[in-house]
């Protein structure tokens, strides 16, 4: 009796670990409630109607604040090594001021590569910092 009631405990207690099953019409659950990336931000995210009227700069501190963050210049001889860089489509680097001159609703999606991504990507000019890359619309 004790192990069958211990059996039922199981069972009930490995389902409610279960991840939640697909909805009756068969999709999988809303982008409301899927996981965001926190290296990317994606179009949808861009559109949002408190988003979509700001300049990339103010968008990505509001929804990736994260993106910003660094640890100063890793060398007294370069004071840049180290800090955050932009790239508009992988194109040259850039200083991050230059995110203020670009309007949210030109972009396709906005990535932030860590330092090591950068250095592979952009070699010696990521200067061995973060970089975030504003991917444009295709229009």
């Amino acid at each position: 009796m004790i192990a069958r009631r211990s059996l039922a405990l199981l069972l009930v207690l490995a389902a409610s670990c279960a991840k939640p099953a697909a909805t009756a019409g068969g999709s999988t659950p809303s982008a409301s409630t899927a996981r965001k990336d926190p290296n990317v931000i994606t179009r949808a995210e861009l559109e949002d109607p408190t988003i979509a009227a700001t300049d990339a700069m103010t968008a990505i501190r509001q929804l990736r604040p994260a993106f910003f963050r660094t640890r100063g210049p890793q060398s007294f001889s370069n004071q840049s090594a180290g800090l955050v860089q932009v790239s508009r489509d992988y194109g040259p680097l850039r200083p991050l001021d230059e995110l203020s001159q670009v309007d949210v609703r030109t972009l396709q999606e906005v990535r932030y590569l860590t330092a090591v991504e950068a250095q592979t990507r952009f070699g010696i000019t990521a200067n061995g910092g973060p970089v975030i890359v504003v991917l444009s619309s295709k229009q």
